[in-house]
């Protein structure tokens, strides 16, 4: 469980995966972990095996569950163990790529949407109508839209830097001709919708 199995891109849940569980490197330290939610919480385990040392943290949802794990992870590291886990730091708002990656994409349950207002990006996930209307017990209600920035280089890859889901990563996938074509949020794919015609 505690070898790599699969690499993972721009993910804040890890490097690598092994096993079932997410493997990284906080401060230069292996760390193994696995988090999970559901309708009303978001938990969070991480393991450092070396250390003989794991944190747990539960959070409710709404409106700062993510944040607040994260949070809680980050001091037990910085207290117990002396590590200290960052965020890297996105580039400078760039006009081009934002128009590049703004529109619309959607899986099976949710759709995303990217907005560019000529100072920085924003992203809207909502759970879409029909699956809210079959569910069986009223799902929370869907998030107010994030800022994100792009991280440097040419790897395609974001950071999260505000609201429920700040220091999420990702990365935007491109077609056979280098268009974008779909973003990762969180381990789930999102497929670009084409614009309509008009």
């Amino acid at each position: 469980m505690k070898e790599p199995a699969v690499a993972l891109r721009a993910s804040a849940l890890g490097d690598a995966i092994g096993l079932s569980w997410f493997l990284r490197e906080v401060d230069g330290v292996r760390t193994i972990g696995h988090g999970g939610s559901a309708n009303g919480q978001f938990a969070e385990l991480l393991i450092v095996p070396g250390r003989d040392f794991a944190v747990v943290a539960l959070s409710n949802a709404g409106p700062d569950g993510i944040p607040c794990n994260q949070a809680i992870v980050r001091w037990a590291l910085r207290t117990y163990l002396g590590l200290t886990d960052r965020d890297p730091e996105p580039i400078p708002h760039n006009e081009a790529r934002a128009r590049e990656i703004a529109g619309n994409y959607e899986n099976d349950v949710m759709t995303l949407t990217i907005a560019a207002d000529g100072t920085g990006l924003r992203l809207e996930v909502l759970l879409k109508p029909e699956i809210r209307a079959a569910a069986d017990k009223e799902p929370p209600p869907d998030h107010a839209p994030f800022d994100f920035g792009l991280l440097p280089g040419d790897t395609d890859e974001y950071i999260i830097t505000g609201g429920a889901f700040q220091g999420q990563r990702g990365f935007f996938s491109r077609d056979d001709t280098g268009a974008v074509a779909g973003v990762d949020l969180a381990g789930r794919l999102f497929r670009r919708v084409p614009a309509a015609a008009g």
